[in-house]
């Protein structure tokens, strides 16, 4: 389910830029660690592929039973949206504008209309609640080298039934049971005459007496 959930978002995500992004967004993939670079020069080819959009999951609490085999699992996903500026703070969330208003470059802050445009109320297609708006949250807002960044954060959330998985399946149905019995002289050895080896069969199918 976490799998189909991700992908979801993000083959929802690339439909809606498509229609209606305008053309800004570079990428939209999976999370992969991206902003844990090494050194500065790792961190300006992240910069480089800015404005991107990135997909992960956060967070699963306890699932609620709702009865013997079925339970109610909440799911808590992260959009994680990314904007640079060679300008300024501002423009790296707000974006910048031409007079008559024609956008020049995106911010953050039209990344994450877009995203909750995108998602927010949408089933995807699978067998979950609706998405659900959720926190955002300002990851950074810095300068690195001639570019200022601006990383938001948000979660969205969604839960699911999920059937318990039959174990009856998983488990070998035993029917009889072979016992050995093994006599020890009184040295505590156990005996070489086969003639003293017993055995026994219990068949557990079998009616009790």
């Amino acid at each position: 389910m976490l799998a189909q959930i991700e992908q979801a978002i993000k083959d929802t995500l690339h439909a809606y830029n498509k229609a209606h992004g305008g053309g800004f967004v570079r990428a939209i993939k999976s999370y992969a660690g991206d902003f844990d670079a090494a050194s500065p020069d790792e961190f300006a080819q992240v910069v480089a592929s800015f404005p991107a959009i990135w997909v992960t999951f956060k967070s699963s609490g306890k699932p609620k039973k709702l009865g013997a085999k079925k339970r109610e699992r909440d799911y808590v996903f992260t959009v994680l949206v990314a904007a640079n500026s060679g300008r300024r703070e501002e423009t790296s969330r707000q974006g910048t504008f031409k007079a008559d208003g024609t956008m020049l470059n995106v911010g953050s802050y039209q990344l994450i209309e877009l995203v909750e445009n995108a998602l927010l109320g949408c089933r995807m297609g699978l067998a979950i609640d609706p998405l659900d708006a959720g926190e955002i949250t300002m990851l950074f807002n810095s300068k690195t080298r001639d570019q200022v960044v601006s990383v938001l954060a948000y979660d969205f959330h969604t839960s699911a039934t999920i059937a318990d998985p039959d174990r009856e399946a998983d488990v070998p149905y035993i029917e009889t049971v072979h016992i050995d019995y093994v006599y020890f002289d009184r040295d505590g050895n156990a005996a070489q005459d086969l003639r003293v080896l017993a055995q026994d069969e219990i068949n557990l199918t079998s009616p009790n007496p």
